[in-house]
């Protein structure tokens, strides 16, 4: 019967010893894909936003900061010829809000292309055109759409080029 016993206590060492192996490792593989799993979802989320981030930051040329470009500073009283050429517009300030660096750094590097084509919306006005609020409101957005044009801020990169345009005109006079 001792033999018996003992046989049964080593059958019984045998089979739980597999077992308990078997249990180790089923508790291992699955640890394992947990945390493989959770690893992919944690990388999927967070994909997006590195690329987000990176691709920001390889363009930090297209800040998105609005940045001011002086074109005619305060005081200058740059004529402009207007339509028939008998008048002049005498603008006192002119300034371009834009929404990115990369367009200030273009507007800056082509300031006399973009003065040519602000004097070129000038010579198209008359005296009339630019003597009321709304002729200066048009003559304002034809700068900047035409601005925005010229280098190439159109579509979905028009807000990454002129927002805004301030200009003063002082007088209109006519030209002797």
């Amino acid at each position: 019967m001792q033999n018996e016993n003992l046989e049964t206590g080593e059958e019984r060492a045998k089979k739980s010893s597999p077992s308990f192996l078997m249990i180790l490792i089923i508790v291992i593989v699955v640890a394992l894909l947990i945390s493989g799993v959770t690893s992919y979802f944690i990388v999927r989320l967070l994909s997006p936003n590195v690329s987000q981030t990176s691709s920001q930051a390889s363009s930090g040329d297209m800040a998105t900061t609005p940045a001011r470009v002086i074109l005619i500073s305060e005081g200058s009283r740059y004529p402009m010829m207007l339509k028939g050429g008998y008048d002049v517009a005498v603008v006192d300030s002119l300034q371009l809000d834009v929404g990115s660096n990369q367009a200030r750094d273009l507007i800056t590097s082509n300031r006399l292309q973009v003065l040519e084509t602000i004097r070129m919306i000038f010579m198209n006005k008359t005296r009339g055109e630019l003597s009321t609020p709304q002729g200066i409101e048009l003559t304002k957005r034809q700068i900047r759409d035409n601005i925005n044009e010229m280098l190439g801020f159109v579509g979905e990169r028009e807000s990454l080029g002129v927002i805004k345009v301030t200009m003063i005109i002082m007088t209109i006079t006519t030209a002797q």
